[in-house]
C-alpha cells in the first residue's frame, strides 16, 4: 500500500491509498462467499455456492461493490496507521479509481488543534466586590417576614404590607402564533417593597410597588415592557397589560432582632452568629456570580487569543447537542421544539444559522481551549476533591429525588459512572479556572500541578447559586463512510 496525503483548509486530509490492480481479488472472493452465506441458492447450501453461480445470479458489479467495502474495513486502520492520522470523526471514501495502480481516495476530519498563543501574558483583575450592609439587612429583613405575624387592617396597601392579589396578564402584541394571555385570575400574595435577589420578583421587580394606595376590591391596570435581559425569556422586550384585584391587606407584625430572633433557626445562639452566617451565604453568592463573570470574560479572551482548528464534522457534532440540550429543557417545560420556534417567531433553518451555530461554534472552542489549558498546565484531578464531588452532587440530586429512587438508580453502573464523570468535570473545570486566575492576576510563575478546591460555606436558608460547567466534545469513531460528502468550508 502506497499512501499519499495533502492538508485541506478545512482541517481534513485528503489520503490516497495506491494497490496492485489485481488486489481486489481476493476480497472479491470474501464478498462473493458473504454473498453466497445471506443468499438462499436451490441446491447449495448457505455459503458453498461457488464463485461463478454468485456471479451468474447477481452479477459482479454487486460482488464488487461488497468487496470495496470488505477492502474498506480492512485497510483504512492501517491506511490511517501508517499516515499517522488521528482522526475526529468518520472519513469518507470519495473516490476510487480502478485502473492499474487501484486508488482509493478518502477524506479524513483531523482531530481539533489548539495553539494557546501567549495566554500567560494575559491579564484581568480580580477584585470581588465586599458584602454591603444593606444586603445583610435586606437578608435579615427578609428572614423577619418569614416570622412576621399577619393581621388585616382596613385601610389602603402601603409598603411593608402583605397582600393578596388576583392578577389577568396579556401581552400586547403577540408575535403570530403567540398565546397572548399569560395569566388568567392567579392569586398570588407578596410584600410590597420586598427585594429577594435570588428570586429576582415576581411577575417582575418593583411589581409591588404599583399596589401601593389600593384597598381591598379596589383594581388597577398598568403595563410593563420587559428587558431584553430579563429572567423570562418568552417575554424578553415583550410590553405587556396587568389588570390586578387587591383582595386584602394584612399590616405585618414582625419580630425583634436579637438572640431569640437567631434561635429560631436552630443552628446559632447569637443573633451576631446569625448575621454572620448571612453575610458568609451572602458573600459566597456574590462570589459565585462574580467568579462566573470573570470566568466568561477571561475565557472570552484566552479563546481569542488562541488559534483553533477543526473539521466541520466537530462543529456538525456539537450542533447536534446544543439542540439535543435545547429540546431536552423544552420537554421538561411540556413544549415542543416547533411551538418554542412559534414563540420566537423563528423557522428552524434561520434559527440554526443565527442563534444554535454561534452558540456550538462558542461552546466547541471554549471546551477546546479548556481542555488545552489543562493538558499544558497539568491540572489534575485528586481523588478527595472527586469524592467531595460526588457527595455534593448526590446531596444536590437529594432535594428534588426520593432518597429510595435515588439509592435504587445509583445502584446502576451506567448512572454512576455519569455521576463520576459530571463531578470529575466540574472538579477539572474549577481547577483550570483557578490556574488562569493565577495566571490572569499574575500568581502563577510556573505551571501548577494541582489545584486544591475551595471550601464551600454551609448555606443559611437558600442553596447557593452554581456555576454551569462547559461539555467535552465527544471523540467520534474513525470508520469511514461511503457517501460523499457535501463541500464546506472550515470552520
Amino acid at each position: 500500500m502506497k499512501i499519499t496525503t495533502e492538508a485541506r483548509d478545512d482541517h481534513q486530509m485528503k489520503v490516497v491509498a495506491e494497490f496492485e490492480a489485481d488486489s481486489l481479488e481476493k476480497y472479491k472472493k470474501q464478498a462473493a462467499h458473504k454473498i453466497a452465506g445471506k443468499a438462499k441458492i436451490p441446491g447449495f447450501r448457505p455459503g458453498k455456492a461457488p464463485y461463478d453461480v454468485i456471479s451468474r445470479l447477481y452479477g459482479e458489479p454487486a460482488i464488487e461493490e461488497e468487496a470495496i467495502e470488505l477492502m474498506v474495513e480492512d485497510i483504512y486502520p492501517r491506511m490511517l496507521d501508517e499516515a499517522k492520522i488521528n482522526p475526529a470523526a468518520p472519513g469518507t471514501l470519495e473516490d476510487i479509481s480502478k485502473e492499474d495502480p487501484l486508488k482509493f481516495t478518502f477524506i479524513v476530519p483531523l482531530e481539533p488543534t489548539v495553539d494557546l498563543g501567549k495566554y500567560r501574558e494575559i491579564r484581568k483583575e480580580y477584585a470581588p466586590k465586599p458584602v454591603k450592609k444593606a444586603e445583610i439587612d435586606e437578608f435579615i429583613k427578609r428572614l423577619q417576614r418569614t416570622y412576621a405575624t399577619a393581621e388585616p387592617v382596613d385601610r389602603p396597601a402601603a409598603k411593608d404590607d402583605l397582600v393578596y392579589i388576583k392578577i389577568d396578564a396579556v401581552i400586547l402584541e403577540p408575535a403570530e402564533g403567540e398565546k397572548a394571555e399569560l395569566l388568567k385570575d392567579s392569586p398570588l400574595q407578596l410584600v410590597i417593597g420586598e427585594n429577594d435577589p435570588e428570586e429576582n420578583g415576581f411577575p417582575y421587580p418593583g411589581f409591588g410597588d404599583a399596589l401601593i394606595g389600593l384597598s381591598a376590591d379596589e383594581q388597577k391596570k398598568f403595563t410593563y415592557t420587559y428587558p431584553a435581559d430579563s429572567r423570562y425569556e418568552k417575554l424578553q422586550g415583550k410590553e405587556v397589560e396587568f389588570n390586578v384585584t387587591l383582595q386584602s391587606v394584612k399590616h405585618l407584625t414582625l419580630p425583634e432582632l436579637n438572640d431569640e430572633f437567631a434561635k429560631m433557626f436552630g443552628e446559632y445562639e447569637t443573633y451576631d452568629q446569625l448575621k454572620d452566617a448571612v453575610k458568609a451565604q451572602i458573600e459566597a453568592r456574590n462570589n459565585a456570580d462574580y467568579d462566573s463573570d470573570y470566568f466568561d470574560a477571561l475565557l472570552d479572551k484566552v479563546t481569542e487569543a488562541a488559534t483553533i482548528k477543526y473539521p466541520p464534522q466537530v462543529l456538525d457534532h456539537e450542533i447536534e447537542h446544543v439542540v439535543e440540550d435545547i429540546t431536552h429543557d423544552l420537554s421538561n417545560k411540556h413544549m415542543e421544539l416547533d411551538a418554542y420556534l412559534k414563540t420566537i417567531n423563528k423557522e428552524k433553518d434561520a434559527w440554526m444559522e443565527e442563534e444554535i451555530k454561534p452558540a456550538a461554534r462558542k461552546r466547541l472552542e471554549r471546551s477546546l481551549v479548556l481542555d488545552e489549558v489543562s493538558r499544558v498546565e497539568k491540572i489534575q484531578v485528586g481523588k478527595e476533591e472527586l469524592q467531595n464531588e460526588v457527595t455534593t452532587i448526590l446531596g444536590e440530586i437529594s432535594q428534588s429525588v426520593d432518597t429510595k429512587k435515588l439509592e435504587k438508580q445509583l445502584k446502576s453502573e451506567r448512572v454512576a459512572n455519569a455521576l463520576t464523570m459530571q463531578a470529575a468535570n466540574r472538579v477539572l473545570n474549577r481547577n483550570v479556572f483557578n490556574r488562569l486566575k493565577d495566571i490572569a492576576t499574575g500568581k502563577a510563575d510556573e505551571p501548577a500541578v494541582e489545584e486544591t478546591a475551595p471550601a464551600k460555606p454551609k448555606s443559611t436558608t437558600k442553596k447557593a447559586a452554581k456555576k454551569a460547567e462547559s461539555d467535552t466534545p465527544e471523540k467520534a469513531p474513525a470508520k469511514p463512510k461511503k457517501s460523499k460528502p457535501a463541500s464546506e468550508s472550515a470552520e
